[in-house]
């Protein structure tokens, strides 16, 4: 394996540039542990919701440690970060109505998907399927970007108004539940969103504002739940009023009551049903073939100038003995997660000055005597800030049950709205949405403007710009729809995910001029 070689110097990150390394590192495996741990809790209770209680915060929490910390040791990419993402929940919540209309048991049918899906990835993996990540393109990886946001959107704007349905409230106060929680819903994104952009501000120096860039989510999220304490001094309130995350003793907890023991429950599921769970275990293996790849793909994207080699057949390997672990512990599986798992790549590169000497060789750091040199950005590709990160997930898995239950579940529907809002920028759909509607003679300065990637407004025409915006949207509207009005059908939609690249390679270039594809489509 081209990785092997450099296991070691993984490891070894740490001790470069005399403490610099270790300091970025360090910065890095707090700021991703937040950034996994706050999707992680907001899944987990969309889980609990979707299957009825079956899998809780625990489930995922347990599921993006264990397998998070087996990435770092032993995955190819250490820069990949797994954990739980959404369209395992939707797939779980398709499998949960089925089982429940056959009588099954949920958990132990589960299993079973998960260990077909762990025999089709390593079909993928040892046939080299994922040389096919040549054919993945922005089209691909956008379009199911966007479809995630208008999930994350369509989730949040679901939980904030099931507020007001809060049944261990009377009628009055459920109403006072569900406006309060639309209030501190409101506070959080608005929040979260300002505090994103703290390094634009000309207050306060470099460093106060990087901290509250990168973390003003999990500050946000801390300054909410105390706000939500305000109504405590009411006197004939409800103790449960805003609602809060039930968090029960990990003793107490589904998991360690009856998940643990899926193995033994699979004998019960007949060998018909065994045969069913193919599907669900196919749409699995497809769903995670193109996330987990695409993931680990944008984690050593050109940009961030990494450079050891990719490990993608491996890392496919290696989900495929996570999947059957989790199913086997009654854990939901991971797959690689976006936006974390680039996330991850840029907390860890640092400017360095590139410079050439007079016989014109090329040092880092090189400053007094150079001739000439640029900065260009050098990445720690280290194992270690995964591998912090995961471990901090199974500390918070053990004293979840003191913390996440101060935490209003408002707070989480408004997570997945702020996830949704920051997933937009960057996404090439979303300008040329934003292109197509404004006024022909304010386009040119979307080409001027650096912090999108607008290029090919000078080279393509308007017709073919929105002729292939229009079906990418039409594609993405018909993917949603299946997943939300196909009934148990909706379980396919990973499947019309992958379809989208044989339409990019096969049909779109009869439709719109290579060259202007080329530029449209472009990396």
């Amino acid at each position: 394996m081209a990785r092997k070689p450099h296991y070691v110097e993984d490891w070894e990150e740490v001790t470069k540039d005399r403490g610099r390394g270790l300091t970025r590192i360090l910065a890095a495996a707090v700021y991703i542990f937040f950034a996994s741990a706050l999707p992680a809790i907001a899944f987990g209770e969309q889980l609990n919701v979707e299957t009825k209680g079956k899998m809780t915060i625990y489930h995922t929490l347990l599921s993006t440690g264990m397998c998070g910390l087996m990435q770092s040791v032993f995955g190819g990419q250490p820069l990949l970060i797994v954990g739980v993402a959404e369209p395992i929940v939707i797939i779980y919540h398709f499998m949960d109505d089925y089982c429940t209309r056959t009588g099954i048991d949920f958990t132990a049918w589960a299993a079973w998907t998960c260990v077909w899906a762990t025999g089709f990835l390593t079909i993928m993996a040892v046939t080299n399927l994922c040389n096919g990540i040549k054919w993945f393109t922005r089209f691909c990886g956008e379009t199911f970007g966007m479809l995630i946001a208008i999930l994350f959107l369509q989730q949040a704007i679901k939980g904030l108004v099931d507020e007001f349905r809060y049944e261990q409230a009377e009628s009055y106060w459920r109403v006072m539940n569900g406006m309060f929680g639309l209030v501190l819903a409101f506070l959080y994104v608005w929040s979260s969103s300002a505090l994103s952009q703290a390094r634009r501000w000309r207050i306060g120096n470099s460093f106060l504002r990087a901290v509250l860039a990168d973390y003003g989510f999990a500050l946000s999220l801390v300054a909410m739940t105390g706000v939500s304490f305000a109504m405590s001094s009411w006197g004939d309130k409800p103790v449960d009023v805003p609602q809060r995350i039930v968090m029960p003793p990990i003793s107490e907890s589904v998991w360690v009551t009856s998940g643990v023991y899926v193995v033994y429950d699979m004998a019960s599921v007949t060998v018909a049903q065994i045969f069913a769970a193919i599907i669900p275990g196919f749409v699995i293996s497809v769903l995670f073939y193109f996330d987990h790849s695409v993931s680990s793909q944008l984690a050593q994207q050109k940009d961030f100038n990494v450079t050891r080699p990719s490990a993608y057949h491996y890392d496919l390997l290696l989900l495929a003995l996570m999947t059957i672990l989790c199913g086997l512990l009654g854990l939901p599986p991971v797959n690689g997660v976006l936006p974390q798992a680039p996330l991850h790549t840029r907390s860890l590169t640092s400017k360095v000055l590139l410079a050439e000497d007079e016989g014109g060789d090329q040092h880092e750091g090189m400053v007094e005597g150079t001739v000439k040199g640029k900065k260009v950005l050098k990445v720690y590709e280290s194992r270690l800030s995964n591998f912090i990160q995961a471990a901090l997930c199974i500390v918070l898995f053990g004293v979840a049950q003191y913390i996440l239950k101060l935490i209003p579940t408002a707070l989480v529907w408004a997570f997945f709205a702020f996830m949704a809002l920051e997933s937009l920028p960057g996404n090439q759909l979303w300008d040329r949405l934003q292109i197509i509607v404004c006024d022909a003679k304010k386009r040119a300065e979307w080409a001027r403007d650096t912090s999108c990637q607008c290029a090919y407004l000078e080279t393509v025409p308007y017709s073919s710009i929105a002729i292939f915006t229009l079906i990418q949207v039409t594609c993405l509207l018909g993917i949603w729809a299946i997943t939300v009005w196909a009934g148990l059908f909706g379980i396919s939609f990973p499947i019309f995910i992958m379809a989208l690249v044989p339409l990019r390679a096969l049909v779109l270039p009869k439709v719109i001029k290579p060259n202007f594809l080329s530029d449209l489509d472009a990396d």
